[in-house]
């Protein structure tokens, strides 16, 4: 009786198969503000990223991922919040169902 939420990173780098990049590797965590803010939106908005490769790749998305472990995560979580909601994209909590 779950119901399955597609889950899309707006911090982590994509391959162009729509798998993240493996943390191992440089570059997989957007330290730039402007980059995860940008994949955000853009993501809420098409459902698409720019893998690392440049191809743009669909992801499918219920819900918006910041990794809580990464330096900044709050101000990052803040940051997304306002470049959202002044895109006019409503933010809210993921209803059951």
């Amino acid at each position: 009786g779950l119901r399955f939420v597609a889950e899309a990173f707006i911090d982590r780098a994509y391959e162009p198969d729509g798998t993240l990049v493996s943390r191992k590797e440089p570059g997989a965590v957007h330290e730039d503000m402007n980059v995860a803010t940008t994949q955000a939106v853009r993501l809420a908005q098409t459902g698409q990223v720019t893998a690392r490769n440049g191809d743009e790749v669909t992801v499918r998305s219920d819900s918006l991922c910041i990794h809580g472990d990464t330096p900044g995560a709050a101000d990052k979580a803040r940051a997304v919040r306002d470049v959202l909601e002044s895109h006019g994209i409503e933010i809210r909590a993921h209803s059951p169902g």
